[in-house]
């Protein structure tokens, strides 16, 4: 076990880094506890065992294996999965572990009064995003996009354990960073290739290109994945998420470099190669003609 935190109280003035409005009330994310390579159980014993609650678990897998239990259902845990529960959703973290280790947010949403946010963690994320859509059913992220969203982890258990007057705020943005991180490569919007069947072979290239979006990807290659024409699996592509494959793997990287940029130090070149660029000058030129910005001063003006 490297940290577990479970959290104090809020400040009487919540921030607004990161809220949810739903049906003119406005909803606040109340972390209740974080960790960082959960080997044992730890917390309530009530939670030993499959049950339900209010929250909101985000719970990454990030060492060896072993089995979770989601609405009664025996799930495969090895590294890469990421498990999101919503309110209400029965789930079992600790029975069936094996020798699995993971990281983990649990946060609630709440208003001012007390009154508690139970949509699914699909609604949530399109009132986020303002676009409808929905999670993927097993979601096992690639090595790069892991340690992504475990830099993100720890960054919100130190901001929780900071005596800042400022930890609240940037707690609540860097929950907002795994939101962005969820958004980028476990949801598919709604409009309109949500009505894209799973087995669809366009999905399968999106699928291919969120889990391999740092390495070079040839055209061709997405091609005969598809069993298409690349010309018709661009128009296809594009029909359905509004831009090319490689446009979209170009995005994701630049997704990719501005999470970094925004909540680690690592320097530019260290990023670049991170995110698939081998030449850090020609990072710097993509990236500025993008942002409007240089990788540096997007670092600042974040921070």
């Amino acid at each position: 076990m490297q940290r577990y935190l479970r959290t104090r109280h809020q400040s009487a003035e919540i921030p607004q880094a990161l809220v949810v409005l739903h049906e003119n009330d406005v909803y606040f994310p109340a972390i209740v506890h974080a960790a960082i390579d959960q080997d044992r159980p730890v917390g309530d014993i009530g939670t030993f065992g499959e049950h339900t609650h209010d929250l909101y678990h985000i719970v990454l897998y990030t060492r060896s294996s072993g089995y979770y239990l989601k609405c009664g259902r025996k799930c495969l845990a090895e590294p890469g999965t990421l498990v999101i529960i919503s309110p209400g959703q029965s789930h079992d973290f600790v029975s069936l572990r094996q020798a699995s280790v993971y990281s983990e947010v649990t946060f609630s949403l709440t208003t001012r009064a007390g009154k508690v946010l139970t949509l699914g963690f699909d609604k949530i994320l399109g009132i986020y995003t303002g676009l409808p859509g929905q999670l993927q059913n097993e979601i096992r992220l690639s090595k790069e996009v892991t340690q992504e969203l475990v830099i993100i982890l720890i960054q919100i258990l130190d901001y929780l354990q900071s005596p800042s007057s400022m930890s609240d705020f940037y707690t609540q943005r860097a929950l907002a960073g795994v939101f962005d991180l969820i958004v980028a490569h476990c949801y598919t919007q709604g409009i309109p290739s949500a009505g894209l069947a799973r087995d669809n072979p366009i999905l399968r290239v999106k699928q291919y290109i969120d889990e391999h979006y740092a390495e070079a990807i040839l055209a061709e290659d997405l091609a005969s994945m598809s069993h298409c024409s690349k010309g018709h699996l661009f128009r296809a592509f594009k029909k359905a998420f509004r831009v090319s494959p490689l446009a979209y793997q170009q995005d994701l990287r630049f997704e990719a470099a501005q999470r970094l940029l925004r909540f680690t130090s690592l320097r530019c070149y260290e990023i670049a190669q991170r995110v698939g660029y081998a030449n850090v000058y020609y990072f710097h030129r993509q990236f500025k003609q993008k942002m409007g910005v240089t990788p540096r001063h997007y670092r600042q003006s974040m921070r």
